[in-house]
């Protein structure tokens, strides 16, 4: 059976040896950056399910305090904790 032959050296290219360290690779890393702590994901969700009926009466009443739904949910909890201390 006939050797076989590498392609390299077929085509007479000597093999190089990779010189970058593992630092070096590390460094050249692409890519989107990290987000700063203030941009991360907001923690502690829940959600809160209503009725028809119920979502009208608390979009009226976020409508007319200029707000959006969440916001002013999150607000009356707010003011419930507080009138309760």
């Amino acid at each position: 059976m006939a050797e076989k032959k590498s392609i390299d050296s077929i085509l007479g290219k000597a093999k190089t040896t990779s010189t970058s360290t593992f630092a070096e690779s590390e460094r050249k890393k692409g890519g989107r950056p990290k987000k700063p702590p203030s941009e991360h994901a907001k923690e502690n969700r829940y959600a809160v399910y209503f009725s028809p009926s119920e979502l009208a009466i608390v979009q009226s009443a976020a409508d007319s305090y200029g707000m959006s739904v969440g916001k002013f949910i999150k607000m009356a909890a707010m003011r419930m904790g507080k009138s309760e201390q």
